[in-house]
């Protein structure tokens, strides 16, 4: 009986372990995109402001390079998928 409560014991800090790196494994990947941009707006092309925040609000690359002052850049918007439509 004292075996089988070792091994019960030994099953437990296993399992709880394994599930401890699981859930600190799974809060590096919930922070692994957060470094990317902040968009505003739905057109296609963007303001990259200050401190990389996007602002998304122009039809076309002159409207947005009109619009940009001082250090500001133009640029298309990301895109939100990964894949080819084709």
């Amino acid at each position: 009986m004292k075996t089988l409560t070792t091994l019960a014991a030994v099953a437990a800090l296993i399992a709880g372990i394994s599930i401890a790196g699981a859930a600190n494994s799974m809060d590096k990947s919930s922070t692994m995109g957060s470094s990317s941009a902040h968009v505003t707006g739905t057109g296609k092309f963007c303001i990259n402001g200050a401190g990389g925040a996007l602002n998304c609000q122009y039809a076309s690359l002159s409207a947005c390079k009109k619009a940009a002052t001082g250090s500001e850049t133009c640029e298309a918007r990301p895109s939100s998928t990964t894949g080819s439509k084709y």
